[in-house]
C-alpha cells in the first residue's frame, strides 16, 4: 500500500518511536494524526507536520471513548492505526476504572480504541499495526483472571504481562476482524521516554553518554523501519509477529486461542463491550 495521502493515526506520538514514527509517515506522504497524553510534547512534533495533534491519557478510559469519537468526527476514513502508547510504572497504580495502571495503558485501552474504531477501520480497507516486545517470546502462561497484577509489584513484570495481553488482544482482534489487516512487532530496544518515574529509564534518558548507550543499543528510528514496513505492504496481514523485519515465531504463549478468548471476555466486560 502506496501511503501517499493516506490517514494514519499514531498514539504515543509524543516521544520515542512514535515520534519517530510521524516524521517517518509524513515523509512517506501519509496524513499523519499525531496522538499522546502530553499536550505540550505532541503539539510539538505535530508542527513540525503541520499536523492536528489529540491529546488523551490511556489511564483513563473516557479518553479513549473521546479520542475515538473525535477521530470518527474527524476522519471520513482511517488507513492505518499504529497503536503504539505504552508506560512503565514504577510503583503499583490502579487507575479510577480500577485496573493496574500498566495493563491498562498497554492492553486494555489499545483494545478499547481499536475496537471502537473497527467499523470506520473496515470501511477503508485499513490496518492497524501494534507495538509489541520480544518479552512476548517464550513467556510463561499469563493469567486472565489476575491481570491487575500480582501481590508483589515488579515493574517490568508488569510490562511483560501487559504487552503478552495485548499480543493476545491482537490476534483475536485479527480472527475476530479478518477484513482488517492486523499485525504486532517489536521495535527493537533503545533509550526512550517509556517508563513514569523508573530512574534507570531516567537516567539513561536524561545521560550525557546517551549517544554512547545508543550505538549499542540503538535508537527508535532504526526502530521505526518495521512500523514502515508493516504500515505500507502489500502483503497480507493477519495478525503475525515481525521482528527485524521479519516475520517470526511469537511462542505458543502468545498465540493461546483459548487464552485470548477469554482475556477479551473479560476486556469486553471492563470496558463496556459487547463480547
Amino acid at each position: 500500500m502506496n501511503l501517499q495521502g493516506k490517514t494514519v493515526v499514531v498514539t504515543g506520538a509524543s516521544s520515542g518511536l512514535g515520534e519517530a514514527a510521524v516524521r517517518r509517515l509524513h515523509a512517506a506522504g501519509a496524513q499523519v494524526i499525531p496522538v499522546g497524553r502530553s499536550a505540550e510534547k505532541t503539539a510539538a512534533v505535530a508542527a513540525e507536520l503541520g499536523a492536528e495533534p489529540l491529546t488523551a491519557d490511556f489511564s483513563e478510559l473516557t479518553e479513549v471513548r473521546r479520542l475515538a469519537k473525535v477521530l470518527l468526527d474527524r476522519c471520513p476514513r482511517i488507513d492505518v492505526l499504529v497503536s503504539n502508547a505504552g508506560c512503565i510504572m514504577a510503583k503499583h497504580t490502579v487507575t479510577k476504572d480500577g485496573f493496574e495502571e500498566t495493563f491498562q495503558v498497554n492492553a486494555l485501552a489499545p483494545y478499547l480504541l481499536m475496537n471502537l474504531l473497527t467499523e470506520r477501520l473496515r470501511d477503508s480497507g485499513g490496518r492497524v499495526v501494534v507495538t509489541s516486545s520480544q518479552t512476548i517470546e517464550g513467556r510463561r502462561q499469563l493469567d486472565p483472571e489476575n491481570i491487575n497484577g500480582k501481590a508483589k509489584y515488579e515493574p517490568y513484570e508488569a510490562y511483560a504481562d501487559s504487552k503478552l495481553a495485548l499480543a493476545l488482544l491482537t490476534r483475536e482482534y485479527a480472527r475476530r476482524h479478518p477484513e482488517i489487516q492486523v499485525a504486532d512487532f517489536h521495535p527493537g530496544v533503545f533509550v526512550g521516554g517509556l517508563a513514569r518515574g523508573l530512574w534507570r529509564e531516567r537516567l539513561l534518558t536524561n545521560s550525557p553518554l546517551r549517544g554512547t548507550v545508543e550505538r549499542f543499543v540503538g535508537t527508535p528510528d532504526k526502530g521505526v523501519d518495521t512500523l514502515l514496513h508493516l504500515a505500507g505492504t502489500d502483503t497480507p496481514l493477519h495478525g503475525e509477529y515481525y521482528k527485524d523485519g521479519r516475520r517470526t515465531d511469537p511462542g505458543a504463549t502468545a498465540e493461546d486461542a483459548v487464552v485470548a478468548g477469554r482475556l477479551w471476555d473479560i476486556c469486553a466486560h471492563g470496558t463496556g463491550l459487547p463480547l
